[in-house]
Formats: C-alpha cells, structure tokens, sequence
C-alpha cells in the first residue's frame, strides 16, 4: 500500500515538473523560504514584540537621510512609528505567512502581490538590497503563474479563477472580467510613479544602483513593461481559445 503510494506521488511529480512553468520552481522555492527565513530572524529578536527593533531601524534610517521621498518620511513620522509595535507584528506575521503561500502555492499570486508591496516598503525606507531583486523576480513569477505548478492552486483555481488571487493554467485559462483593464491600470500607475520618482533622484552614475528614487525609476519601468505584455497576451490568447474551443 505505502510502497503503491510512493509510486503515484513519484509519478506526480515528474508529470508536474513537465509543464510550461516547471523551471521557474527553483525561484519559487527561493522567495518562499527567504521570506520564511526573514521572519524566523525576526521571531528570534525579543524587540520585533514590542516594536523597539522596528522604532531604531525606522530612525536610523530617517536620520541617515535613506528616505528621499517626503510623503514616505511623513508616513514614518506619523504611523509607523507611533504604531511600531503593531506594524512589527504585520511585517512577522505577513512574511511567514508569504513565504508559506509562495513555496506551497497557495493563492500564489496574491501573495507575490503582498510580497512585492513589502519590498517596494523596504525600498521606500532606503533598505535597498536585497528587496530590488525580490521585486523582479517575484513579478516574474506573477506573470509565469508558477504557483500551478507543485502547488495547491491547480484546485484553488477551479473555484477562484481570477490572476490576482491564484495562479492560472496557461494552456487553458479563464480570465477575471476586468483582468486586462487592470494590467493596462497597472501600467499606468507604473508610469506615474516613475515620472514621480524623477526629481528625487540625485544620482545618475555608475552607483545611482544604490539611490532609491533611482530604483522606483527602474522598476517602475520593469514592472510597467511586464504588465503591458501580459496584459496584451490575455487578449491574443482569449482570441486563440475561442478558436480552439469549438473543435474541442
């Protein structure tokens, strides 16, 4: 009996790791437990509890002049840092929670959404290394749907068939009603932020890597060419479905 399972889950996973999707696993993988292992060293620091950690951090940063945008030192000033201990408890509990959705693929996307904001946070504070690289390769995996594969969102997607929540077939999808507006939104807001990021970048040179107005430019770029090309694929692949279906 044991021996007749090991053999069908043997043979799940060599039919799940032939499809499309299947080599972008190892990232997966990776972003899963980096965010696992991010909060393990913060469930270790007794200061993450009652949001000490978190106030030094915050103000360190602040008083280094890492936060180049005004509106972001304000949101510092006048919500994080009062309500440290509370934020503390969001970022433990919302990392464990992302790296556990990400590496089991459950509701995947959503989690690479919640992933990316919390980068984009590290980012906006001047804590630039390593969320930049979290960003490109957690908006990769977003628009693979790599979460199908070796994932629980084979099933979820059945009864939640929407991109934003879990990921979706790729040779047989069915899209959310207003998915293809929301991508072309979401080059829009791309757009905005990088024209926004422009007059708080003080460094054009070789090491503008390291200036965080700087990155928002890049990967408000990177993300609003992403989105713009996924958002065209979903038209040309609902045009080739409804093609194919008929014969079916």
């Amino acid at each position: 009996m044991l021996s007749k399972l090991v053999k069908k889950m043997i043979f799940w996973i060599q039919r799940e790791l032939k499809r499309e999707n299947a080599y972008l696993l190892p990232l997966r993988i990776f972003i899963g437990t980096g965010w696992i292992r991010a909060n393990l060293e913060k469930a270790t620091n007794p200061g993450w509890f009652d949001g000490t950690t978190l106030v030094g951090f915050l103000k360190e940063h602040l008083n280094s002049g890492a936060v180049v945008f005004p509106f972001y030192r304000h949101l510092l000033t006048d919500v994080f840092l009062p309500g440290a201990a509370v934020m503390g408890w969001i970022v433990m509990i919302g990392q464990m929670l992302v790296g556990l959705a990400i590496l089991f693929g459950v509701l995947t996307n959503f989690a690479l959404l919640w992933g990316i904001f919390m980068n984009l946070n590290f980012i906006l504070v001047g804590e630039i290394s390593p969320s930049a690289f979290y960003v490109v390769i957690q908006v990769v995996l977003l628009v693979a749907n790599a979460g199908f594969t070796l994932g629980f969102d084979r099933y979820l997607s059945t009864r939640f068939p929407i991109s934003f929540l879990t990921a979706q077939r790729n040779d047989f999808r069915r899209y959310w009603k207003f998915e293809k507006t929301c991508f072309f939104l979401a080059v829009l807001v791309s757009m905005v932020v990088g024209m926004f990021s422009l007059p708080y970048i003080h460094d054009f040179g070789p090491k503008s890597v390291s200036d965080p107005a700087m990155l928002m430019l890049i990967l408000s770029i990177v993300t609003g060419m992403t989105a713009y090309i996924t958002g065209s694929r979903i038209q040309s692949c609902r045009l080739y479905t409804a093609r194919i279906r008929p014969h079916a």
